[in-house]
């Protein structure tokens, strides 16, 4: 599965910064995460053996995004 979200110019480097340490740790082992950056997009890709490992690998990095850009915002 691949993630992609636009943020405001300056962000998303930020954001990234801030859940890198989330997504490198080696917690899961039925699914893998990686993050990119291009320009003001954020780019997620998860592969997952099961559908359960995808649910949980996705509501795990989309918390830590919201909670980062939550963050920011205030």
């Amino acid at each position: 599965m691949n993630l992609k979200l636009d943020f405001p110019k300056g962000q998303a480097s930020l954001i990234k910064k801030a859940i890198q340490p989330e997504i490198n740790a080696k917690h899961a082992r039925r699914s893998t995460t990686s993050i990119g950056i291009k320009s003001t997009i954020i780019s997620v890709n998860i592969k997952a053996s099961d559908a359960s490992a995808l649910r949980a690998s996705l509501n795990g990095c989309v918390s830590s995004i919201i909670l980062s850009k939550n963050i920011l915002e205030v």
